[in-house]
């Protein structure tokens, strides 16, 4: 019989970049495949000119991932989308990321029906950004053929670096094998098969949870500006990566581990700070300079409460909570940081020094006494920033209480 050949890759279209993590699965972009009519030919001329070469399991290991017959239209599912349903596809789903965060090819290797270099490679290069998969959820609906399932994925990445998790929603034609074990189909598949997947996703219930995503994701990449400018970097950065691997005609070492690769992040200081050679400020040993307010530096790191950065031709060490990004976002740790805090402040104690900038070594522009209230308009490492009679001034922390 010869038919269309349809590969589940020509899915992966990169609208939704922040969910891509490797050829091995639709990414939902098949809502836009299917208005696109870019699959929609005449069966019967595909049936007379072309061949289909599904790549499935053996027989004697897995069941059929693909109807008997062919070319017999596969009516779709009226189920609702079932969330967390099957503990057995849960099992398989966490398994799956774990790995992908991992960057473990051995493990994709056994849950999954197959992988090419290029899928290894990009693997592994995602994992060296990638901290985790949390707070995954199944949303399932039956798949085409008996004991197979569509599962739309979501989770939330943590990358290296990155306080603000990405919101993402992933695709898996999940197949069961002869003994009743699942796996990731990843295989081409015919056109009924395809045709089905592709109805699925445009049902009412799976575009309302696409959309609830992106949304999700649009409100983490607007506030966090520093997620947003890595998740358009990333793609580009797996391409050269893949490409350059495979350029080299190197075999690809599945076995070694995902080393994290350094995310630099451009941050400013929110106030003058010190600058140490360690993440350690028991003593002033360390101390190698001193930064002014609103000095800017790359990140490449953190450790515990500190940013280690690029200074000189060196690296060095900036408490966090004294750093914001150089968008805006703030990268503290603790309780300080640049971000504001709208509200206002009550004094404590009494006769408390206001001074123009935060710090001891801020010159003194007034006195606040005990009872008194002011506008907070931002806060920095221990200090408040006030609207002091029309002005910005700073006072401690531990001299007033926040309201």
């Amino acid at each position: 019989m010869k038919r269309r050949n349809f590969d589940l890759r020509d899915f992966i279209l990169g609208h939704y970049q922040y969910v891509i993590v490797g050829v091995l699965f639709i990414i939902l972009v098949v809502v836009l495949a299917i208005f696109s009519g870019k699959h929609k030919k005449d069966k019967a001329e595909e049936a007379e000119t072309e061949n289909v070469d599904t790549q499935v399991p053996s027989a004697d290991e897995s069941a059929d991932t693909v109807p008997a017959d062919q070319n017999a239209e596969i009516p779709l599912t009226t189920e609702g989308l079932s969330v967390d349903a099957y503990p057995e596809v849960n099992a398989l789903v966490n398994t799956y990321f774990t790995a992908m965060a991992n960057g473990d090819i051995a493990t994709l290797e056994s849950i999954c029906s197959s992988l090419d270099d290029a899928a290894k490679i990009r693997i592994m290069e995602r994992a060296k950004y990638t901290e985790s998969y949390d707070d995954i959820r199944c949303y399932t609906k039956p798949g085409p053929v008996e004991g197979s399932y569509i599962v739309f994925a979501y989770y939330q990445i943590k990358f290296v670096n990155i306080d603000t998790r990405a919101p993402g929603l992933s695709s898996l034609y999940v197949c069961s094998n002869a003994d009743g074990s699942l796996y990731v189909y990843n295989g081409d598949l015919p056109e009924n098969v395809s045709t089905y997947i592709k109805g699925v996703a445009a049902q009412d219930d799976v575009v309302q949870l696409l959309s609830q995503v992106d949304a999700e994701y649009n409100a983490a990449a607007e506030q966090d500006k520093t997620l947003k400018a890595f998740m358009d970097a990333l793609p580009a950065k797996l391409d050269e990566a893949v490409a350059a691997q495979l350029a080299s005609g190197q075999p690809v070492d599945a076995s070694a581990p995902a080393e994290a690769a350094p995310t630099e992040v451009q941050v400013k200081t929110t106030d003058a700070v010190r600058i140490r050679s360690s993440a350690d400020d028991s003593s002033d040993a360390n101390i190698i300079a001193k930064s002014a307010a609103g000095d800017t530096f790359t990140r490449i790191g953190e450790e515990g409460g500190w940013s280690k950065i690029k200074y000189k031709d060196t690296t060095a060490y900036i408490r966090s909570d004294f750093l914001t990004t150089a968008e805006g976002g703030d990268t503290g740790a603790g309780d300080g940081g640049a971000a504001g805090s709208p509200g206002t402040v009550t004094v404590t104690k009494s006769d408390v020094n206001v001074r123009n900038k935060a710090g001891t070594d801020g010159d003194i522009i007034g006195k606040a006494s005990s009872g008194s209230s002011y506008t907070l308009k931002s806060e920095s490492g221990e200090w408040y920033e006030i609207d002091y009679n029309g002005q910005s001034g700073f006072i401690r922390n531990d001299m007033a209480q926040k309201n």
